[in-house]
């Protein structure tokens, strides 16, 4: 599997998150600052410059515990949506992640539901071509990304699957993966902690996370430098 990694390319990424939970950058400021890219941080919780947003070469949005599902929409989420779809139409590379991927896809016009039972571990996906690697992932939603709703959707791919969900997708230079390539397992702990969830329900996922640390860390940079790639001089 190759990676057409175009550095020097993004020279600046907006980063749209929570200031305190799913906030941790990790792999990803790991990675931006191997590569020399800069981050600017903007959070759900304040008032957005959108312009200031848009004008990065990169825009990535991180998870969130709230949802964007059919029946579920949370409050907030409508501006993220408009953003995604201003960028959309730019044709300008975008990030999703979890969360944001879950975004995204509503943005493009795919549906997102809330799953009878959430889908957690640390695992392999189902790929659909070999565009990114296969894993393991950190995997920890209850809500999906429906394959059906963008099966008719103009220029989306769906890269890979898992638990009859939607995993991996793209359009163009706009990415979305439901997994999370920004954390290790320690991350992860810490971020499924904020939100309540006991750490008896994700010990062993982060064990295993930890256990194979470099090569998450490997495939991690391998698909932000794919991302990365889609940015044009």
């Amino acid at each position: 599997m190759k990676h057409r990694v175009l550095e020097d390319f993004v020279a600046s990424i907006s980063v749209i998150s929570h200031r305190s939970v799913a906030h941790e950058l990790g792999l990803l400021q790991e990675w931006a600052d191997a590569r020399g890219y800069s981050i600017t941080r903007f959070f759900r919780e304040d008032e957005w410059n959108e312009e200031e947003i848009l004008s990065a070469d990169l825009v990535i949005a991180m998870g969130s515990p709230h949802s964007v599902a059919t029946g579920h929409v949370h409050s907030s989420a409508a501006r993220e949506i408009e953003l995604m779809q201003r960028r959309i139409a730019r044709k300008e590379p975008l990030f999703g992640i979890c969360f944001g991927a879950q975004a995204l896809a509503v943005a493009l016009g795919g549906e997102v539901s809330r799953r009878q039972s959430a889908n957690t571990g640390f695992k392999k996906i189902t790929l659909h071509g070999d565009s990114i690697d296969a894993g393991g992932w950190a995997l920890w939603h209850e809500d999906m990304v429906e394959p059906s709703s963008l099966q008719h959707l103009s220029g989306v791919e769906v890269v890979g699957t898992d638990a009859g969900a939607v995993i991996a997708f793209r359009q163009g230079s706009a990415w979305g993966v439901q997994f999370h390539p920004e954390v290790e397992g320690e991350g992860l702990g810490r971020m499924l902690s904020a939100i309540g969830i006991p750490e008896s329900e994700w010990k062993e996922t982060v064990e295993s996370m930890k256990a194979d640390y470099f090569r998450l860390r490997d495939r991690s940079f391998g698909l932000f430098d794919l991302v990365a790639g889609e940015v044009t001089p």
